[in-house]
């Protein structure tokens, strides 16, 4: 699939040195998503795109030859965990409702699979998507998007 002129201007700025970009079909996906639920989000349900699994910024140490990011150090020592979904959503009824979008037949990290465990042992709803479609019809399944989508 070859992306449009219009499509590339929605990819990030290059990233720097060291860092490495999210794969231009999944950024897509995310802004796709994003848009569809701009126009079709059922009244009363809110929602947010959780950015917790980019790359951020940084080089590496001289000292352990490991990557170092203050942005993402001063993240994690502020509380942020790994493993939380792409799509928070909150129903009108204030239940939490959890979304996690993954490129083809990619895995759930470590991190992502024991998040998905805690929020089916709390009685979240959580959801794995793996197409722009599949993500829509599990959103239309909860009631939280009315758009009609044809392939």
């Amino acid at each position: 699939m070859r992306a449009s002129r219009r499509q590339l201007s929605l990819l990030p700025p290059s990233p720097r040195r060291g860092v490495k970009a999210p794969p231009a079909l999944e950024f897509l996906t995310h802004v796709a998503l994003a848009d569809a639920m701009r126009r079709g989000m059922t009244p009363g349900w809110v929602w947010t795109h959780f950015p917790a699994g980019e790359k951020r910024p940084g080089h590496i140490d001289k000292k352990t030859g490991k990557w170092r990011s203050p942005a993402a150090e001063r993240l994690k020592r502020m509380g942020l965990k790994k493993g939380w979904s792409d799509f928070l959503l909150v129903s009108p009824e204030g239940q939490l409702h959890c979304l996690e979008l993954k490129r083809g037949d990619a895995d759930l990290t470590y991190e992502q699979e024991v998040f998905r465990k805690d929020m089916i042992r709390c009685g979240v709803p959580h959801a794995v998507a793996h197409s722009f479609m599949e993500a829509v019809a599990i959103m239309t399944g909860w009631g939280a998007i009315r758009i009609t989508v044809t392939a």
